[in-house]
């Protein structure tokens, strides 16, 4: 069963006037709303912006707020529909902080209630802002905090509607709330019809399983065609949101209950899966509960009851064993049941209380407290009712399309791709499965379709293998696999894998990824570089004088051991031995939440600034000498004062600690490693005044790279320019520049949501999502070509984390459930291997449309080009240059031409380079 593609329905809002999609997708997405559609109760006062009783110029109800430094006006003009509507102007636009906004907003009028789903709708429209970039949100004054909404969208110079369903967090009265739309630098912003209205319709999960249809409701339940539908659920697992990631389990022909196949699980001390996780108290943890689940979100009416049944077998007796539910999106009901060396039909009989649930039975060595044990899984059923009856598969013939490469990935070129279909026939009789196998690309073009047919004598399996689909093509590519009985959809990517002798990248995470088969397949498409934070000062010593490397060691030698790249960063100022921390003051801002009453403490100043530059030598001396290779770039605390992380401002703080912390840590690890490069900044955005505080007040020269931390909404990557340049700029003033790493981004996109409304994390992730990902992929290219103009040379996304089975794991960017890549991982792989780190920027080419960025990298010139104009532009390739698409593909020399997705060209020289593209644009800017 395909998933739904989040690039014909937008998942985090829908932009209805601007949606293109077939007619049954905009049937469905209208049903999905159809709640909210009708003529609820506006929760929103004056949303219609109509009545101006209390000034004949601006709108009742409403306010323009900010700090006194930006100067903003509130205005009544003419709305979408010819009515009145909102009108805010922001004229200059200075100062740092919270309250540093141009913001429309209303206060002390809206009440929401805790797990109640709401729909938000409002009509908009800008000019002169910053790539039309606006904030949405719901808070609560007292104390502050979000009550659920929180989210972004990109308002163009023509009126757009824009929707946005969220749940409420809190019960939040109407006098301490606080809806407000906002952005953070000058224009205007047109904002109609503003609509809160309670709706039935909440989170809908996908991709969707039947329980309607035939009586067992789990596809491929006995294995006979491979692992397809199937990956492994854990619990117990410390970190962000850790779960196993892919199936850990083998087919075995040897052992069955029913067919010929079942599922063997084999658990050892020295074959435990092993999670990993840096962050706050760093994790190693084997996992000793690993159970096979299937893919997607049964759908079923809460309240009735079904029967969860399965075959077990172990190698011993009283092997513990369990089946399990997992109600969405993280509501888990379990049963125990011992197995021995003989076949057990195991029964789990429950009554789900949310619509959307998945299915997991596999084994437990954390209750049975072995060390090892081996359990065959085989002829899972789901059913109505409460009692189970005699063991069938979902459908007399059942096929799926999968590939032998792990993850879908192939890194042999020519070679192609290989897409198997494997079927199995449970009747009496031979059949003949045959269907139809589509495969398209990154721009979801269709690049090859086959019928393939098969023949099956009865109760039997097979399997029929398709290549040359992708013709000597590297990329993305979807395989849709759909006949008569069943459907299914994969992805796959084909890509040059990096040297080996890679020591350098362009990319890297914030974060590493927790499993090591994520993190070998980021380094094939060249991903080197990972941000680690399990050094910290509580970590490493936790009294004074006493330093113990053990826990980061296992972490930092973990990547390293992967043939990568780590920044360590010291991430807190101070532990819990050293730290200035008033405890009053903690406890009123951390509250009742104990991760921050943990964390909060070290935030706050050392006692003695020389003790913080003795731990950073420490740890510079220490990894200069361990590990396979030297750790080379530390980081001096993560977004200290404008947050909670590090010497915040809200307990008194401000640049000047943070500068004479930075310089006693700097002085101290140059004399430890003369050759170590200290990250340093403020890791705050590029426009932030602490951004160009730290600059002007000399900061550069206690830092070998400065530090930027990037989260914005779907904005073009050219509306950085501006800023770009003048941070330059201003660097250059001031004892600049110095090399720029950005090490978080958010940059986020799933084509396959498993739930509508989507999620990425926390509200400054979702802010960053884009509607598909190969728009996120063309960003990430146009983004890196214009950060790299302007002296960045590393941008880390943010963040190597995965999420369970069926659940939303966007946050980790390149990658879905298994590794399978997304759009984004060849485009990193292409961009990695073409561009790489640039030595030098040459220049800018643009004129109608067309940008071209050119740089010196790897003894060659390599430009990143695209064009925004109405209509593709031709390139004039010679025979000392070449062009290649976003995908690393090479385009033909006498018909190239480029449109708005980049594009390389690369040529012995700036001025071959430059002449391809003399006729289509000829304004150069140094």
């Amino acid at each position: 069963m395909a998933r739904f593609r989040a690039k014909k329905v937008r998942p985090w809002f829908v932009q209805w006037d601007t949606m293109k999609a077939p007619a049954f997708w905009l049937l469905a997405s209208l049903a999905a709303f159809e709640p909210c559609l009708a003529a609820e109760k506006n929760l929103v006062a004056n949303g219609s912006f109509d009545s101006s009783r209390r000034k004949p110029d601006a709108p009742d109800d409403w306010n323009a707020a900010g700090d006194s430094s930006v100067r903003q006006q509130l205005f009544l003009d003419t709305g979408h529909d010819g009515q009145r509507c909102a009108k805010l102007v922001c004229t200059e636009f200075k100062g740092d902080g919270p309250a540093a906004h141009a913001m429309l907003c209303q206060v002390g009028k809206v009440s929401v209630r805790r797990g109640q789903w709401y729909q938000l709708a409002c009509w908009a429209k800008a000019e002169g802002i910053r790539g039309g970039a606006i904030e949405v949100a719901l808070s609560n004054t007292r104390p502050w905090g979000n009550a659920g909404l929180a989210d972004a969208f990109v308002a163009g110079s023509k009126w757009q509607r824009f929707e946005f369903r969220f749940r409420a967090t809190e019960d939040l009265p109407a006098e301490t709330s606080r809806l407000q739309f906002w952005f953070k630098n000058t224009g205007t912003l047109w904002l109609d019809d503003v609509v809160l209205t309670e709706t039935e319709s909440g989170q809908e999960w996908f991709p969707q399983l039947s329980t309607a249809g035939p009586k067992n409701s789990v596809p491929n339940s006995s294995f006979e065609c491979g692992t397809a539908h199937w990956g492994s659920f854990t619990y117990g697992l410390k970190g962000w949101g850790g779960n196993l990631y892919r199936l850990e389990g083998e087919l075995d022909s040897t052992v069955a209950q029913h067919g010929r196949h079942s599922l063997k699980i084999t658990l050892t001390p020295q074959t435990l899966p092993v999670f990993w996780f840096d962050y706050y108290e760093p994790v190693r943890q084997p996992v000793k509960r690993v159970f096979a689940a299937n893919r997607g979100w049964f759908r079923a009416k809460p309240g009735e009851p079904f029967t969860l049944s399965a075959c077990l077998r172990a190698d011993a007796e009283d092997v513990m064993a369990q089946l399990a539910v997992n109600e969405a999106p993280s509501r888990l009901a379990r049963h125990e049941v011992k197995v021995g060396r003989e076949w057990k039909r195991c029964v789990f009989t429950f009554v789900p209380t949310e619509p959307f649930f998945f299915i997991a039975v596999g084994l437990d060595l954390e209750t049975s407290k072995r060390e090892t044990a081996t359990l065959w899984v085989d002829a899972i059923q789901l059913e109505h009712g409460r009692e189970a009856t005699a063991y069938e598969p979902h459908q007399a013939i059942e096929s799926f399309v999968v590939t032998g490469a792990e993850g879908n990935v192939f890194t042999n070129v020519l070679q192609d791709a290989c897409f198997t279909v494997r079927a199995y026939n449970n009747t009496d009789r031979e059949v003949e499965v045959s269907g139809r196998l589509a495969v398209t690309d990154f721009f979801d073009r269709k690049v090859a379709e086959t019928e393939p047919r098969m023949k099956l004598p009865a109760r039997s399996g097979g399997s029929m293998t398709q290549s040359n689909f992708s013709q000597g093509r590297k990329g993305f590519f979807q395989a849709n696999w759909i006949n008569a009985d069943s459907s299914n959809s994969i992805r796959a990517a084909i890509i040059t894998p990096a040297s080996t002798a890679l020591i350098d990248s362009p990319f890297g995470f914030n974060h590493a990824y927790p499993w090591d088969f994520l993190v070998q397949r980021a380094r094939l498409a060249g991903v080197v570089w990972w941000r680690d934070w399990s050094a910290k000062w509580q970590t490493v010593e936790p009294e004074k004088g006493r330093f113990d490397f053990s826990i980061p060691d296992a972490q930092i030698h973990r990547v390293l051991d992967l043939n990568s790249q780590v920044e360590v960063l010291l991430p807190f100022p101070s532990a819990s031995w050293s730290t200035t921390a008033r405890r009053e003051e903690v406890e009123k801002a951390a509250g009742k939440d104990s991760y921050l009453r943990a964390r909060m403490p070290v935030a706050y100043a050392p006692k003695e600034l020389n003790d913080f530059g003795h731990y950073a030598a420490t740890v510079a001396e220490h990894y200069r000498r361990s590990g396979p290779r030297p750790v080379t770039h530390y980081q001096i605390l993560n977004e200290p004062v404008y947050t909670s992380y590090a010497l915040p401002r809200q307990f008194g703080y401000s640049l000047d600690d943070y500068l004479r912390l930075l310089d006693t840590a700097y002085r101290a690890m140059k004399r430890a490693d003369p050759n170590c490069q200290v990250v340093g900044g403020i890791s705050a955005g590029l426009e932030a005044g602490l951004t160009r505080e730290f600059v002007t007040k000399g900061g550069l020269r206690s830092v070998d790279v400065f530090d930027l931390h990037i989260y914005s909404p779907a904005m073009p990557a050219e509306s950085f320019e501006d800023s770009f340049r003048a941070l330059e700029e201003t660097m250059r003033a001031h004892g600049g520049p110095k090399p720029v790493w950005i090490t978080e981004w958010g940059c986020y996109a799933d084509d396959d949501p498993p739930c509508v409304p989507a999620v990425v994390g926390d509200a400054t992730m979702n802010r960053c999502r884009w509607p598909s990902e190969q728009a996120a992929t063309e960003h990430l290219v146009r983004f890196a070509a214009v950060a790299f103009a302007h002296g960045v040379r590393k941008i880390f996304f943010h963040a190597g984390t995965c999420g369970p089975i069926n659940g939303p794991d966007a946050g980790g960017v390149l990658f879905e459930y298994g590794g399978a890549p997304r759009k984004m991982y060849p485009g990193v792989a292409a961009l990695t291997r073409i561009l790489g780190v640039p030595e030098v920027f040459v220049r800018r080419i643009e004129r109608d449309g067309l940008r071209a960025y050119l740089f010196r990298s790897q003894n060659h010139i390599v430009a990143v080009v695209w064009n925004r104009g109405a209509e593709v532009k031709p390139l004039r390739l010679t025979a000392t240059t070449r062009a290649f698409d976003i995908m690393g593909n090479q385009l033909p020399t006498h018909d190239a031409v480029v449109g708005e997705s980049p594009l390389y060209v690369t040529g012995d020289s700036a001025e071959a380079v430059t002449a391809v593209f003399r006729g289509v644009g000829n304004r150069s800017r140094k």
